[in-house]
């Protein structure tokens, strides 16, 4: 099961030269999973709160190609804070880890990069819902499973 030590912030290679900065993204080197889908998030006003969910399967990738957002992950039994500011910083979010994602301007632009297709039944809205499937299941002694376990075929 995730936990929030599978969260990672990395930098991207950038190279920088008098006329400007280029980060390039080589999908086969640079992320750790095949890319099927990319989208970004721009136009966030009163610096509302966006993601508020989790996937079953879906594994991310997040860079603000421009503004501040703050990103709260959250693997239900620990919270952590990251701050994207920069197109360099990027980062990891693999399956099973509840996050929110609050816009610091309205000029914050926030590129994803995701393993999976848009699937309604990937996301956990519910942060109850959430929390009850990350719970361990328990056993007894003889390694039989005690009082309600969550659904493993998700």
């Amino acid at each position: 099961m995730t936990t929030l030590e599978d969260v990672k912030e990395f930098s991207l290679k950038t190279f920088w030269e008098p006329d400007g900065k280029l980060t390039p993204i080589e999908l086969d080197r640079d992320i750790p999973f095949e890319v099927k889908r990319m989208f970004y998030v721009y136009d966030v006003h009163d610096q509302n709160d966006r993601g508020k969910h989790s996937h079953h399967k879906t594994k991310q990738i997040l860079i603000a190609v421009s503004g501040r957002i703050n990103v709260v992950c959250d693997d239900g039994k620990k919270r952590r804070n990251y701050v994207l500011d920069n197109p360099e910083k990027a980062l990891y979010i693999p399956e099973l880890i509840w996050d929110e994602q609050i816009y610091q301007n309205e000029d914050s632009v926030l590129l994803v990069l995701s393993n999976t297709n848009y699937d309604p039944d990937d996301y956990i809205e519910d942060y109850e819902e959430f929390k009850n499937i990350k719970k361990p299941i328990r056993r007894g002694w003889r390694g039989q499973r005690l009082g309600e376990y969550h659904n493993e075929d998700k």
